[in-house]
């Protein structure tokens, strides 16, 4: 009995020491974002992961130059999209979009998709963080 109570604790106790590491793998908004950097990009979708915590979205963007950059934009979570009637029909390679957000704070070309803007102009809520500023003109 005292054997079989203290494998209970023991098991309990990491449990709990593990609970605070699984918990911390999320982040907020301004942990990964910079609000001081708004941006709306027209681009073609290249390839899209609808995963849990986050979904992300790829699209390439045709540059001043003529250069292309393939941009990669943290999404709701799934079903936060589900929510927002937006499915992997709605948003798959080759198709054109307008997206509007904030860059990542490391400046590369990565950010966070507040909305996008679908081919017939059907405006979808895509950024589920509690802590986000609002949308920036799309």
């Amino acid at each position: 009995m005292f054997k079989t109570k203290s494998l209970l604790i023991a098991a309990a106790m990491a449990g709990a020491v593990a609970l605070p590491t699984a918990s911390s793998a999320h982040h907020a908004f301004a942990a990964e974002f910079d609000s001081s950097k708004p941006l709306v990009l027209n681009g073609v979708v290249t390839k899209v992961r609808f995963v849990n915590p986050h979904s992300w979205i790829y699209i390439d963007v045709r540059n001043k130059d003529g250069s292309v950059t393939n941009w990669g934009f943290e999404f709701g979570t799934p079903s936060s999209l589900r929510a927002s009637n937006v499915s992997r029909d709605d948003v798959h390679a080759g198709v054109p979009i307008r997206l509007a957000g904030y860059k990542a704070k490391n400046g590369g070309p990565f950010g966070y998709a507040t909305t996008i803007v679908l081919p017939g102009g059907r405006k979808v809520q895509t950024g589920s963080a509690p802590d986000a500023p609002p949308p920036p003109v799309s």
